[in-house]
């Protein structure tokens, strides 16, 4: 374990009222772990100089790093560097490897320099710049008593390309770290996490190997962690033994979202799609389109809310609405047939349901959802009562949804 304390700092008031989530503090975790390093300290304060200041001065006794995010640009919020000019007792200067920094940026993407972003190259006396390959504002790096300061512009793309590019480097240079530590994550659609949690193999996982747990609602997501010279081979060795007792129920591995797991498999499996969405609004088709490359496999999407639209657009036969209603199997069914009739694909899939928070009966509540799938010779169809608010619903009849699609073209590859 590294011994080196390293602290993150994030500013900005909108991390505090709700507007956004800090994802920089997690991120600067993901990527410094593999480097050797762990954090022992995260915190976010608002956009106020004098509670920047004071974070400051009780973070660097105690830390040989600190990682600061936010506050780098133009404008009126701004503050950093001149609240770290306070905060450490080092005056404001232009620096001049800063403004360079800032003319060749500008000249890259060819934009008129406007004067008031030359406010950027002024930064605390002795900083050393960092350049900014994704902005226009320089980071920079300076030591205090004995601890490295670095701060970083608080927009994602920017500080995780400054990290990896510049902070880590000098880290590795000046304070290396430990064993690196090795994650590999994995999603899970289908079962609770008490009930994943009961099938993970616990005593034959190798020793050093961490498990956590996460929800990515609907999915539930399961982590290893390793942390030795030897962390690929442990991991290799969890990884099969997870896979073993939960891989019928596995549907993304790392960053990969569960629609982006399916459309692979849909690509692999030659199989052409269309889908008819009602109370998912075109959710599963968005989440589908997601990734670059769906018009592989996706032909036809279409969004038929109104009953009137089932009835034109995909051929619904009105009396199927009449007697038995908008959101019922007949009527899910009907729905796949006609998409697929219209599309020519050889996979259909529909979904009509009652996401909420109104218009639910005793006899089909709130959470009715139908699914159906067609296919030649093959016709599937259930009832689904989700619980939770509209978007809730909406989230998990989507991932059911492509739930249905990756059984089909994983039994189609067989």
């Amino acid at each position: 374990m590294s011994l080196i304390r390293i602290a993150v700092l994030a500013t900005g008031d909108e991390l505090l009222n709700g507007s956004i989530s800090d994802t920089n503090t997690r991120d600067i975790a993901l990527l410094l772990g593999p480097a050797g390093y762990r954090l022992s300290t995260g915190r976010s304060v608002p956009d106020r100089p004098e509670q920047i200041v004071q974070a400051l001065r009780q973070l660097i006794p105690h830390h040989d790093v600190i990682i600061t995010t936010g506050g780098l640009g133009s404008t009126g919020d701004d503050l950093t560097a001149k609240t770290v000019a306070q905060a450490l007792g080092r005056p404001l200067e232009e620096n001049g490897k800063a403004l360079e920094m800032i003319h060749k940026r500008y000249a890259e993407m060819g934009r008129e320099l406007d004067p008031v972003v030359l406010r950027q190259a002024l930064l605390p006396q002795k900083s050393v710049p960092l350049p900014n390959t994704e902005g226009t504002a320089p980071g920079f790096w300076l030591r205090q008593q004995g601890c490295d300061l670095f701060f970083l512009p608080g927009v994602p793309t920017e500080m995780r390309s400054m990290l990896k590019n510049a902070v880590i480097p000098a880290l590795q240079r000046n304070k290396p770290g430990a064993a690196p530590m090795l994650t590999r994550s994995f999603g899970f659609f289908g079962l609770s996490e008490p009930q994943i949690e009961s099938r993970i193999p616990y005593a034959n996982l190798p020793q050093d190997v961490a498990v956590g747990f996460s929800l990515d609602y609907p999915l539930v997501r399961i982590s290893l962690r390793a942390a030795s010279d030897n962390a690929e081979n442990l991991l290799d060795s969890a990884e099969a033994l997870l896979v073993e007792q939960l891989g019928d129920y596995l549907v993304a591995r790392g960053d990969e979202t569960m629609a982006a797991h399916v459309g692979q498999l849909l690509r692999r499996a030659g199989i052409n799609l269309s889908l008819a969405e009602s109370c998912t609004g075109g959710l599963i088709s968005q989440m589908l389109t997601s990734v670059a490359g769906a018009s592989d496999f996706l032909a036809l999407s279409a969004i038929t809310y109104a009953d009137s639209a089932k009835i034109d657009c995909l051929g619904v036969d009105p009396d199927i609405i009449v007697t038995y209603g908008a959101v019922s199997a007949e009527c899910a069914l009907a729905m796949a047939h006609g998409v697929r009739a219209r599309s020519r694909t050889d996979l259909s899939l529909a979904v009509t349901g009652i996401a909420g928070p109104d218009g639910g009966t005793d006899e089909k509540p709130v959470g009715t959802v139908f699914l159906a799938l067609a296919a030649e010779n093959v016709d599937q169809v259930r009832c689904y009562q989700f619980k939770g608010e509209r978007q809730k619903i909406q989230q998990m009849s989507s991932c059911m949804a492509l739930e249905w699609l990756r059984r089909f073209a994983i039994e189609s590859l067989n």
